[in-house]
């Protein structure tokens, strides 16, 4: 608005010219309830910072992914609330290098390699791997899950081993580079003259699709489960060779073959994946289907993640809307603090944790790309957390999840706290395990810490 008075100078006007000036001012102004209406009706409260209760509970979530995984899980871990985590592994096999043996070669031996990456459980227990030949053939197009997917597998033992586990010896300083165990074994003479045989077929010699066709791979399985490690090992290190010689020939033969192996065309040419078998005991053997759910009460105030096993932590918000009233509220910042168990390893624990939505019956809520996460303030990524080791907590921002429930924009249904879940070239997120690591959350230490101020129209 402009005065009128503004366009001309008033210093030698008469006081009843100033009287009328102020009349016109008045009287061309707005109402002031019509004039930023919206800001002076709006009263700014003072700031405020709570500490909110959360609950929560141990659910069983379905749908773990295992294929294409970059590590083989052989063996199993036991914990006295989780029960035991089994893991055999199936896996194709092919050489990048051809067959050059002849019909006069002599096979010497065959012997497999496998590089330990990582490992959970007792290593001081001696225990038996075992290989089998595999019957039907894996894909690399078709998706694997934990607990559902399985391969037929030929009954005769191909291969068998027992030894105390070795851990990981050394790393380099600089990071670049990792000593790692070996595993070595014998495998039988029988599946060393089978490989040795196919030289006559030079499409089955030289390995690729033809070879994986006709050999559809090993699957390893430990057979001492009751106490035993759960043993890492990475595909792309470890192999099995094959060693002959040939009549009045000095030279010693050897071929490799992989378990990983990529082309120009595809990333990955060769299907993997690890079966998990989840022996629950205690009080969660009650989570039999998903959304089922324990209370942290009857697990010690605990709640559980656990990667592959299908653990996840349910947690809800009871005392949320009573911050609310009758009032509305402007949230600062509200940040979700997670406190993990006293004594928690830090080598063996999951450090890492997603959160996702969740519906009413405990299950994770999809859409058409997937797994319906919380999206990081202020980005559009998955949210995740990494695990404090110095106050052994992992926090996360959830201040726009938390104001779109007090506005009512979404239903107080709480998260999901889940393993970390990866996403597709496509953006599809799904979530996939390649071990049994897991954290231990307290019930009675986690909490929401929020910053908030109470407003009024």
């Amino acid at each position: 608005m402009t005065s009128i008075s503004s366009k001309k100078r008033t210093l030698n006007w008469p006081a009843t010219k100033w009287l009328g000036i102020l009349f016109l001012f008045l009287a061309s102004c707005d109402a002031p309830k019509e004039i930023g209406a919206d800001l002076f009706s709006v009263e700014v409260g003072l700031n405020f910072t709570d500490t909110l209760r959360v609950s929560g509970r141990t659910v069983l979530m379905d749908s773990i992914q295992t294929g294409g995984n970059n590590t083989l899980l052989v063996g199993s871990f036991t914990h006295p609330v989780l029960g035991t985590f089994e893991s055999s592994a199936y896996t194709q096999v092919t050489n990048a290098d051809s067959l050059v043996a002849t019909n006069v070669s002599i096979m010497d031996s065959l012997k497999m390699h496998l590089v330990y990456k990582s490992f959970q459980g007792d290593t001081n227990q001696l225990q038996t791997i075992q290989v089998y030949k595999l019957k039907d053939s894996l894909s690399i197009s078709k998706e694997y899950f934990s607990n559902t997917s399985s391969v037929a597998v030929l009954p005769a033992v191909v291969g068998s081993h027992t030894f105390l586990p070795n851990v990981v010896r050394s790393k380099a300083s600089n990071g670049d580079s990792l000593k790692l165990d070996t595993l070595s074994f014998h495998m039988s003479k029988a599946l060393g003259n089978e490989l040795i045989s196919k030289f006559s077929d030079k499409t089955l010699a030289g390995g690729g699709f033809a070879f994986r066709k006709s050999f559809p791979g090993l699957m390893f399985k430990s057979n001492s489960v009751s106490k035993s490690a759960l043993l890492g090992f990475t595909p792309t290190y470890s192999r099995m060779t094959l060693y002959w010689h040939n009549p009045n020939d000095t030279k010693k033969y050897k071929l490799d073959y992989y378990f990983s192996l990529s082309s120009s065309m595809l990333a990955e040419v060769q299907a993997r994946f690890n079966q998990f078998n989840i022996k629950k005991t205690g009080a969660l053997a009650a989570l039999v289907k998903s959304g089922d759910s324990v209370p942290a009460a009857a697990t010690g105030q605990m709640t559980y993640v656990q990667s592959g096993s299908g653990y996840v932590t349910k947690l809800d918000f009871p005392t949320l809307m009573n911050l609310k009233g009758n009032r509305n509220v402007a949230i600062n910042k509200a940040e979700l603090v997670l406190q993990a168990e006293d004594g928690s390893d830090v080598n063996q624990i999951l450090s890492q944790l997603t959160l996702l939505q969740v519906d009413s019956n405990n299950r994770p809520i999809r859409n058409s790309f997937g797994l319906g996460y919380v999206i990081s303030e202020g980005a559009a990524g998955i949210q995740t957390s990494n695990y404090n080791p110095v106050l052994k907590t992992f926090t996360f921002n959830v201040t726009t999840e938390l104001q779109s429930i007090l506005n009512g924009r979404r239903k107080n249904l709480g998260f999901l706290v889940t393993p970390s879940i990866t996403a597709s070239q496509t953006g599809f997120t799904k979530m996939t395990s390649e071990s049994a690591r897991f954290v231990a959350l307290s019930a009675l230490k986690s909490k929401i810490r929020i910053y908030y101020s109470y407003i009024a129209k």
